[in-house]
């Protein structure tokens, strides 16, 4: 649907220089190396952006010989629209001097920052943030909008030469960049030579840009969407994409080997109270012994096992692993769920070759993360296509024929399908045992979806649609979030419309996706204040996503604001009334993996649901929506040993759930200190040895 995560995460690099054609001479083969020399003469580059079959946008990149870069960028996709103006000021050690950056968010917020540094005073300010320090030295600056005018680029400059490409940083931190490879690629002069960096320091995972041999920033891949210089066959993405992807892999490959304990006999939980989250009690002092991955035996006497490793859980609370139900998330995704508790998650959208090569290193152990469960997106072809668009209703039934030969559970419909398609789609995935969910498409009613065969519907927003848009409006469009924002507090829940609409998703068995912490901080977040959903966990987390967390996605506007506060009021109404009437809930992130589940569960509490059930809610229920809860969901003999070790009662206070001390997905058990440490967030407690 939409991510709070920073814009810099998102859109980092977007606006970002590719090739010049008059490229100095090449730097060493070792290590970043500043380039030769700057040109002399100014020089106009113009690049576009791709998303995997349409031209996505065009940035246009003017460099001057005075240090001086400007920028000016239309990016769009999904009916998001990133539009951008940049001006930096290098000094002759090619470090920021000055930098504004103007423009307007994806979901039409105003973007809006500034720095200076002279005589060792730096200033700096955003929509959210104001700030400043004193420095002899200076410092590089990486702003929110980081992935602009340059900014990566300067800073793998700036890192050239220096010690292991260590680089201090404006507001905080140490920055390194390093060489990972090259790949001759073609291009419309003949074959060039990229290397691909990897930038850490900033973000929980490195960032990854393909340089040429004068350290001008030459492409960028993101998955969904790359850049590469006007001129150039889109094509190269896939190359520099496998090979990137292949390096991350390494990277993650190492992280595992380094942070994964693989217990090879019994493991006994000794004096653990354990969350029976089928009963909705705590069972104290029990001992629970796991035997290859798998539960053996809930004791409440001491239990024999020869050669076991025995963990003192004396005073700590043992209960199942979570799930996020709603996940879009990449390889590296998988450590931060671990180390938040989540060991298994339902993706809704990923690519089949991102999805088979998920499930496969993260259910080999080769690579940290969760279960996965794979859920296939559908799209209809409009200038709103997200992914895998279908042209007809044959199209759309062959993908599903295609996706459940492959082992998908689940088809996901989205915004640009033809209402008429579902009852169709419905008949095929019933043949084939899979679930029908979705966003509503554009010109039908929720309540339509679910009468045409929706078993679940994706996103609190599209139930309140059903009243405020009808099969009227085109929800494709932004009128999803300012129609919800705006009039949803309005909204009476008691009315006749509404309480039919509850009891028919009742009849028909129709689970609801809340995404709830997603739109409360659509809601109420206003800048200058941390997003709600990050709030407790924002000054724990790396530089640039920190920063990002002041500065909301969505202008809501001083004469809104109240309105849409009222909206998140009565969209928790909204889920105590569905939890009440009977409808499954199930939790999902949608968003920055491990904290947003913690976040969503916290909502369901805060709404009156008695935690009990939020717990049940986030474990077996989910459990069973997926059609595994025989196998996985609670602590019962026999089932997959995914635990979690917490510092509190959860049954007391619903935000234990953050306060992980110790994981064990099937036989593996994981420290989330030392999880947090290896991707820049400070960890919140102490882990059990």
């Amino acid at each position: 649907m939409l991510s709070h995560r920073p814009l810099a995460l998102i859109f980092i690099a977007l606006l970002l220089p590719a090739c010049s054609q008059e490229a100095p001479p090449p730097a060493a083969e070792t290590g970043p190396e500043r380039a030769a020399a700057e040109p002399a003469a100014e020089t106009t580059s113009v690049y576009e952006w791709h998303a995997r079959g349409y031209r996505a946008g065009e940035t246009t990149i003017v460099r001057a010989g005075d240090g001086r870069v400007t920028t000016e960028a239309f990016v769009h996709w999904n009916n998001r629209e990133y539009r951008l103006q940049s001006e930096l000021q290098l000094d002759a050690d090619g470090m920021v001097v000055a930098q504004t950056i103007t423009g307007t968010s994806p979901f039409g917020a105003p973007v809006e920052e500034s720095f200076s540094y002279m005589d060792g005073t730096a200033e700096w300010r955003t929509r959210g943030e104001r700030g400043s320090a004193q420095r002899e030295q200076p410092a590089f600056y990486v702003p929110t909008e980081w992935g602009a005018v340059g900014s990566l680029e300067a800073l793998v400059r700036a890192a050239a030469g220096r010690l292991n490409g260590e680089l201090p940083l404006f507001p905080d931190g140490t920055a390194r960049v390093e060489k990972l490879t090259e790949e001759a690629v073609p291009a419309p002069n003949g074959e060039v030579m990229l290397s691909l960096y990897a930038i850490s320091g900033i973000d929980f995972t490195p960032v990854f840009a393909w340089f040429d041999s004068s350290l001008t920033l030459a492409a960028r891949d993101f998955g969904r969407m790359g850049m590469v210089p006007q001129g150039w066959d889109p094509a190269v993405l896939e190359t520099l994409a496998r090979i990137q992807g292949e390096q991350n892999a390494l990277r993650t490959e190492r992280l595992t080997q380094e942070l994964a304990r693989h217990v090879e006999g019994p493991v006994v939980f000794e004096n653990a109270n354990v969350v029976d989250v089928a009963s909705g009690e705590l069972l104290a002092g029990r001992h629970v012994l796991v035997r290859d991955g798998l539960v053996e035996a809930v004791s409440d006497t001491p239990v024999e096992a020869a050669d076991a490793l025995r963990i003192d859980a004396s005073g700590k609370t043992l209960m199942p692993g979570l799930w996020d139900m709603h996940g879009h998330f990449s390889l590296e995704d998988g450590l931060l769920n671990i180390a938040g508790g989540v060991t298994s998650v339902r993706d809704l959208g990923s690519t089949h070759e991102r999805m088979a090569e998920l499930q496969d290193k993260f259910h080999s152990g080769t690579v940290i993360g969760p279960t996965t469960y794979a859920a296939a997106m559908i799209d209809g072809k409009s200038q709103y296509t997200s992914r895998n668009p279908a042209a007809t209703l044959d199209e759309a039934l062959a993908m599903v024929d295609r996706f459940a030969g492959q082992g998908y559970i689940q088809i996901k419909l989205y915004s640009s399908i033809t209402p008429g398609w579902v009852p169709a789609i419905r008949e095929r995935t019933q043949q084939h045992g899979m679930r029908l969910s979705g966003h509503i498409p554009a010109f039908m009613s929720a309540e339509q979806a679910v009468r045409a065969g929706y078993d679940e519907i994706q996103h609190i927003n599209m139930v309140f649609l059903n009243f405020l848009a009808g099969d009227r409006e085109d929800t494709r469009q932004q009128i999803r979030f300012n129609l919800y924002g705006s009039e949803g507090g309005k909204l009476d829940l008691d009315s006749p419309e509404v309480t039919a609409f509850i009891e028919l998703m009742k009849e028909n068995g129709t689970v609801v996706d809340p995404t709830a912490a997603i739109f409360d901080s659509m809601l109420t977040h206003v800048p200058g204040q941390p997003d709600p959903t990050f709030a407790v966990v924002a000054e724990h987390l790396p530089l640039a996503v920190r920063r990002g967390l002041y500065t909301p996605a969505f202008e809501i506007g001083e004469e809104r604001i109240a309105d849409w506060a009222a909206t998140a009021e009565r969209q928790a109404e909204m889920i105590k009334q569905l939890y009440d009437a009977g409808i499954q809930l199930v939790p999902g992130s949608d968003d920055m993996p491990g904290f947003t589940i913690h976040r969503e569960l916290e909502l369901y509490a805060a709404a009156g649901i008695p935690n009990a059930d939020v717990l049940r809610i986030a474990t077996l229920d989910s459990a069973r929506v997926v059609g595994v809860a025989e196998r996985t969901g609670s602590i019962e003999k026999g089932k997959a040993a995914d635990l979690v070790l917490l510092d509190g009662n959860p049954l007391e206070d619903i935000s234990a759930v953050r306060r992980g001390m110790l994981v064990m997905k099937g036989g593996t058990l994981y420290r989330p200190n030392d999880l947090y440490q290896a991707v820049g967030v400070r960890p919140f407690v102490e882990s059990t040895p």
